[in-house]
């Protein structure tokens, strides 16, 4: 299953632009989580339910790295706690809509 993951840092900004990209990546409407808080907020609900939901075999779709982690530290223990999904293939979860291979080497994709 191909879930998306979507986050603005205030009320005043369009998450639009996000969802569009997820849902032309593949990600159905039903399947696009999107959370309203700041980055350097701890806690944002719809990510600790992305996370919950991830299985083996299914793909996280964002748009951008930094809307899904805080930091270069939060991004790599998101990794960490996302390999535990890889599927029988060996293919990390974790995808960016536009994902270059440095980000590919950090989560550890194959």
């Amino acid at each position: 299953m191909l879930i998306g993951y979507a986050r603005v840092s205030t009320a005043d900004q369009n998450p639009d632009h996000q969802i569009d990209a997820l849902l032309r990546a593949g990600v159905t409407r039903d399947h696009v989580h999107v959370d309203t808080a700041s980055g350097a907020k701890a806690s944002r609900p719809k990510l600790d339910l992305v996370m919950q939901l991830l299985r083996e075999g299914d793909t996280l779709k964002v748009t951008r790295l930094d809307r899904l982690s805080r930091s270069v530290l939060h991004l790599v223990t998101l990794g960490r706690r996302t390999a535990r999904a890889r599927d029988r293939a060996g293919r990390h979860p974790l995808h960016g809509v536009r994902q270059d291979r440095a980000c590919q080497r950090l989560l550890g994709a194959r």
